[in-house]
């Protein structure tokens, strides 16, 4: 990437069987839901202490705290739209398409302190920090994509932009302190492209490209520095790639359609997809491709925003943004995330005669060992029936007598969960048959 330069100066300013019915295990529930300010959605981004989120719409930043009690709603910010945090999260920087600018924002007052006009008709859009410099991805000219770079540390910033843009669209970036001279771009709108640059020397040597990613959403780097991973809503999977050479790893089956991954310090990864059945975001233990838990966020019609997922610093939470149908954008928030699933799966006959009793017979599992005498709750029409106990494989059975008056039973049976398992909750459903 060949660079030209000018002075950038600093205004002030996201049931089934041949003959059973089978009851898939109910995915865990958001812990809190908080309705935000804004109608509009493009990033959400966490640090130690608050939660930021893009609204283009509204040309803001939404701060709450942790708890998703709403701080402040930053203004002014001429289509906000990707966001990064200093290492010492003293400040965020906010692209600002409508201004051809990137905004300066001190964290401790959420107020704008500086801003760094990037050129006419640059709309910058997506942002990282590595080599000591913001870097951040623009319209260079009426067909292409480039990635410039501003030096914000220095008393006078410049900006640096690229004489020779290789992208279609605006690529996505990502850094990662593991590897802090190195900065990740994929391909972001229609074409084809991942690169691996080397910063350290204030310009962007091309180290390492493949063709095998386009149209990214999301991407982040591992802590280590050592693979990226891509949302890619062409793709059923979430897809991990070695910066090395940008050979693919293996990837994540999370299914349609991927369109948001953040990645915690400890490396646990939080994938997440618009639309895949139950589940909104699947999480991984650092290594492994299975998720240990899976996360669902819908109620009332609503989908995972594209960048949608952010882990807090600590990885003891969780938030997730969504839009409903109403047009309202919703963040989430999960505090028990490293608790894994509890899957209850439910056989029972489809069909049962009056006066006869139905036998239901389940099972629980998960990937990591249930406590000794361990109990399921079964109600029945919410009406509590029997409290059953969970052999050491996970089977359980339970009988019961509908009454005569029933055309079909239907049973719950939940899991309460416990230090290191979320709830769990099957239900299946028996036709009374005369």
């Amino acid at each position: 990437m060949r660079i030209r330069r000018f002075a950038g100066g600093t205004a002030l300013a996201t049931i089934t069987a041949s003959v059973t019915l089978l009851a898939s295990p109910s995915p865990a529930q958001a812990l809190d839901s908080i309705v935000l300010p804004v109608t509009s959605h493009w990033q959400t981004l966490a640090d130690s202490q608050h939660v930021y989120v893009s609204a283009p719409g509204q040309d803001a930043v939404v701060a709450t705290d942790h708890n998703g009690q709403v701080i402040k709603t930053v203004e002014g910010l001429d289509g906000a739209r990707g966001m990064t945090l200093t290492a010492d999260e003293s400040h965020l920087y906010v692209a600002l398409p409508e201004a051809d600018a990137i905004a300066e924002i001190d964290t401790t007052t959420l107020t704008e302190t500086r801003r760094f006009p990037t050129g006419t008709d640059t709309e910058p859009e997506n942002l990282a920090l590595a080599g000591g410099r913001l870097w951040f991805s623009y319209q260079a000219t009426v067909f292409d994509a480039g990635i410039g770079s501003i030096t914000v540390a220095e008393t006078a910033p410049a900006v640096d932009l690229d004489d020779n843009p290789v992208w279609y669209g605006k690529p996505r970036l990502a850094s990662s302190p593991g590897a802090p001279d190195r900065l990740v771009a994929a391909e972001s709108a229609g074409g084809a492209g991942m690169r691996v640059y080397d910063v350290a020397s204030g310009t962007a040597e091309e180290i390492a490209y493949t063709d095998g990613v386009g149209d990214v959403e999301d991407l982040a780097i591992t802590p280590d520095g050592r693979s990226a991973i891509t949302a890619n809503g062409s793709t059923y999977y979430h897809q991990r790639w070695a910066l090395s050479d940008l050979a693919e790893e293996a990837p994540y089956d999370t299914g349609a359609y991927p369109n948001a991954v953040s990645i915690a310090a400890d490396g646990t990864v939080a994938a997440g997809v618009v639309a895949s059945g139950e589940w909104d975001i699947f999480i991984y233990r650092p290594g492994e491709t299975t998720p240990f838990r899976t996360v669902s966020l819908k109620y009332g019609y609503a989908e995972l925003r594209d960048r949608g997922v952010a882990w807090a610093p600590d990885g003891s939470r969780l938030f997730g943004t969504r839009f409903t149908y109403a047009g309202e954008v919703i963040l989430d928030i999960i505090t028990d995330v490293h608790k894994a699933n509890s899957n209850i799966v439910l056989t029972a006959p489809e069909t049962c005669p009056h006066g006869q009793p139905v036998t239901v017979s389940g099972k629980l599992t998960s990937l990591v060992p249930f406590p000794k005498n361990k109990v399921v709750t079964v109600t029945r029409y919410n009406e509590p029936i029997a409290t059953v106990k969970v052999k050491p494989d996970g089977s359980f059975a339970f009988t019961d007598l509908p009454a005569d008056y029933m055309s079909y039973a239907e049973y719950v049976v939940t899991y309460a969960g416990d230090e290191t398992h979320a709830p769990g909750k099957a239900t299946v459903t028996v036709e009374i048959i005369p």
